[in-house]
């Protein structure tokens, strides 16, 4: 009875690595696929961290830029008043 029990295991494990290997032979393609799409992923997210960072750098570049003429406005109507 004790052999039956070992020799059911042992074709129960045969069986399961015959099914396991033949089923990473198939999935193989899939898991190319799968880890390329994974790497796209990363680069994209990677990608758009850059461009917020950029575009922060630019949205203060731009406001200090506004400030400025804002100041030439104000000194150019003084000296237009001055003149005037």
């Amino acid at each position: 009875m004790a052999d039956n029990i070992t020799n059911v295991s042992e074709v129960i494990g045969d069986v399961s690595g015959n099914i396991a290997e033949s089923l990473s032979q198939i999935f193989s393609p899939i898991t190319g696929i799968i880890k390329a799409v994974g790497i796209a992923f990363i680069v994209y997210v990677v990608y758009l961290i850059v461009k917020a960072v950029l575009n922060f750098r630019n949205k203060n570049r731009i406001k200090n830029i506004e400030k400025n003429i804002e100041q030439i406005n104000k000194k150019l109507d003084l000296i237009i008043k001055k003149k005037k």
